[in-house]
């Protein structure tokens, strides 16, 4: 077997977050009684992705990101709500709804004491290690690693430091990153050295900027890669 840990990614791809958040934010939506204005979700995405953007390339820091988001999100459907309490309740409701996607346990059920397993994520404390908990999946990794935890995100490469010396510092080579995002995922593994998977279910297109080692589309595609 080539490599002997496995970092995985945990918002889409293991943990469907996308599921997750449109139910956490619909129940916040409710709750706040706001208006039901078109494509509500889709325009709350669109400030959710500016403000992570922002976050990974260390613009911002993670307790700006919890407001913001949901500050440009109001400003632009010209609703007045708190928007840190439009956060709180979406990170509670976030808990609430997590599951794994489909197959993701029977993979790491595949793999827990063939290789060891890290999760390596850029999630808020808050709501990281109680969706582990949530969907009893705490016992198959040997290294969890949440950037709000630690004060540095993906793709820093402090944040892989730190995930080393967790692991033991082994040798980059017998280390594979498996991710669903091409920068703080696939980025921050390639310019730390380390062999990456890009898990891009959706098969959406690379720009070709960032080139990940492998390509999986589905989980038996990375069981392949890993070679067990």
């Amino acid at each position: 077997m080539p490599y002997s840990w496995i970092l995985f990614d945990a918002d889409n791809t293991l943990l469907d977050f996308t599921g997750a958040s449109k139910k956490a934010f619909a129940q916040a939506v409710t709750k706040l009684e706001i208006p039901n204005l078109p494509n509500l979700f889709s325009r709350y995405k669109k400030a959710n992705h500016l403000v992570w953007t922002a976050f990974e390339n260390g613009q911002i820091d993670a307790i700006t990101l919890r407001k913001k988001r949901f500050e440009l999100f109001l400003e632009d459907i010209e609703v007045d709500r708190d928007p840190v309490l439009f956060n709180q309740l979406y990170l509670d409701n976030l808990v609430e709804h997590s599951e794994l996607l489909p197959g993701a346990r029977r993979l790491l059920d595949h793999l827990h004491g063939k290789t060891k397993l890290g999760l390596i994520t850029n999630g808020l404390k808050e709501v990281q290690r109680p969706r582990l908990a949530h969907t009893q999946t705490n016992h198959y990794f040997d290294v969890v690693v949440v950037s709000d935890e630690i004060g540095v995100s993906k793709p820093d490469g402090a944040y892989f430091d730190y995930v080393f010396k967790e692991m033991g510092l082994p040798p980059k080579k017998d280390v594979l990153i498996v991710g669903d995002n091409l920068n703080s995922d696939i980025k921050g593994g390639v310019d730390y050295g380390v062999d990456t998977c890009w898990y891009n279910p959706e098969r959406n297109p690379n720009d070709g900027s960032i080139s990940p080692t492998h390509h999986a589309h589905d989980f038996d595609g990375i069981k392949e890669i890993i070679g067990v």
